[in-house]
């Protein structure tokens, strides 16, 4: 998630309502599932879903090619075209070492 204008925005190959929230919190992290059920569906008011454009698979795609970045690194430069498209100065992640390469112009918090 990258945080813009005080709204959080949410790239979207993983979309809340695809399961992929509700399925890395009941199984990686082993959230109850009524306690998951209430996270994934409150995220609704807190953050903006956006389909990503075809530019933002090219710029990516440009981007990893240069970087060096291969295999399942691909998302994470995903996210980071989106942030910057969006001009967002933050993308808050559990795994900051996966935006080292993809994301060094961005600032990477972790919750």
């Amino acid at each position: 998630m990258s945080r813009g204008a005080g709204r959080f925005r949410a790239a979207v190959h993983e979309r809340p309502r695809d399961g992929g929230t509700f399925a890395t919190l009941t199984g990686f992290y082993k959230v109850p599932t009524d306690a998951a059920s209430e996270l994934t569906l409150s995220l609704r008011d807190s953050i903006a879903v956006e389909a990503l454009a075809w530019a933002d698979y090219e710029t990516a795609i440009r981007e990893a090619r240069s970087r060096g970045v291969m295999g399942g690194g691909i998302y994470d430069s995903l996210h980071a075209t989106f942030a910057r498209r969006k001009k967002a100065v933050q993308i808050v992640t559990r795994n900051p070492s996966h935006f080292e390469h993809v994301a060094p112009d961005i600032e990477i918090l972790t919750p």
